[in-house]
């Protein structure tokens, strides 16, 4: 089976003569009105490009700004870079203003792709509603939904009489004979591979659980003294004003959140561990769309930015989030404060200027006001965010999967009912 919804993070420095120009290109690939569009990369589901500039800091000079490309795609990376250099060349016109850009661009593919891989970073957590199902894949699916409304439509009076099994057996007979182009497979569930996964994680967690037993208490001391010593100051402030103009413009939202690490080997370990750990969740419990009671998430990921400047007490390390998303900013926030506090309070009570926090998972995001300043306080504005499957929540994509996975099987009385209800 192919790979789908794999994460794509390029963070490369901006050449600070070419800043302006960068900006102006970007503005104009907003408006569309460039040569260059993200509904030109190949099988992408959702992409970005953000500017992170560097605030005053308190500690050492400014980190170099850098510009983020940040995309969900199918495939391997070295596939998808592959197919953009090849189908996309116009990406040269937002790269070219980076500092040590191939000079030939895309037209040296091989140290083109080289330059994007030495400056891809790896997500340290990613979770993703539906990630076995592939761009292409959930436009079929969204066609095949429809396509089976409008056989419902144009013969409702003749498929009302009919039981459930048989309607869905003659609904399945006339998709194949009327929409021959759409593909109605029998895909399974994965229910064998989740397991499969499952059973591992645990083996694992039984072997490493004495070792973590023995490291839990001088953990928990030393956390429980960086927390009472760590006072929730400011955090650096990236000029929240009008960030609201960007979002609602679709079924789905797109938040860029950079912020600052706390200093010290202690913070980044720590956040290291709990990022391990929810990313291995995501992958083998929160399969199905549902990120712990939210359904409203297509994609999130943390990114680590490493200070790789060689003065160590000069180094300010910073932990990056992209998600997509379905609703509005408030709503989404205040999906994670009621049902995820504990998982946000646990990742970003490592990072500067975060609300107070106990014993790692207490406080912090339960501070509903502070916690919604302080990730406003540390957004950063998208310039450019396109979405490949617009009008589509997430509860759209899986109920026309679920849907379409059942078309070609045999139904019983039962079985044919809650499908019918799904449609």
């Amino acid at each position: 089976m192919r790979r789908a919804s794999t994460p794509l993070t390029i963070l490369a420095e901006i050449d600070p003569e070419l800043r302006d120009e960068l900006d102006y290109r970007l503005l104009c690939i907003h408006r569309q009105v460039d040569a260059f569009h993200p509904s030109q990369l190949p099988a992408t589901h959702f992409a970005r490009f953000v500017i992170i500039d560097d605030p005053t800091p308190s500690v050492g000079e400014r980190l170099p700004a850098l510009l983020a490309w940040e995309c969900n795609h199918d495939g391997t990376i070295d596939d998808y870079l592959s197919a953009v250099a090849e189908h996309t060349p116009q990406i040269d016109r937002v790269f070219s203003c980076c500092t040590g850009y191939p000079r030939d661009g895309t037209r040296n593919f091989d140290d083109w792709v080289l330059w994007m891989r030495e400056r891809a970073h790896r997500s340290m957590a990613f979770y993703t509603a539906y990630g076995d199902v592939s761009h292409q894949q959930v436009h079929n699916d969204r066609a095949v939904h429809q396509a089976i409304r409008e056989i419902i439509d144009a013969d409702r009076p003749a498929l009302r009489v009919l039981p459930p099994e048989e309607l869905h057996r003659r609904i399945a007979r006339e998709l194949a004979t009327r929409y021959p182009q759409l593909d109605i497979s029998a895909q399974g569930e994965g229910t064998m591979r989740w397991a499969f996964g499952k059973l591992i994680a645990v083996l694992a967690l039984l072997v490493f659980l004495p070792f973590a037993l023995l490291a839990f208490v001088p953990w928990y001391v030393i956390l429980r003294r960086k927390e009472r010593a760590d006072a929730a100051t400011a955090g650096p402030v990236h000029d929240p004003r009008n960030l609201w103009v960007a979002e609602d413009h679709f079924t789905q939202n797109q938040l860029t959140h950079i912020v600052d690490i706390k200093p010290g080997w202690f913070r980044v370990a720590t956040l290291w561990i709990v990022l391990t750990v929810i990313d291995a969740l995501a992958k083998l419990w929160y399969v199905h769309g549902d990120l712990g009671g939210i359904v409203t998430i297509h994609f999130a990921r943390w990114v680590f930015v490493p200070d790789r400047r060689p003065e160590p007490e000069l180094r300010r390390h910073r932990l990056l989030f992209f998600s997509n998303y379905d609703g509005s900013w408030e709503n989404y926030l205040g999906e994670f404060i009621d049902r995820a506090a504990g998982a946000l309070t646990a990742v970003w009570s490592n990072t500067v200027g975060f609300p107070a926090s106990r014993a790692l998972r207490g406080e912090g995001a339960r501070d509903e006001e502070g916690f919604k300043r302080w990730a406003r306080d540390c957004q950063v504005p998208t310039l450019v965010w396109w979405t490949g499957i617009s009008g589509s929540t997430v509860q759209n994509v899986r109920n026309d999967l679920w849907i379409r996975r059942r078309i070609s099987r045999e139904l019983d009385e039962d079985e044919a009912r809650a499908w019918l209800r799904r449609l």
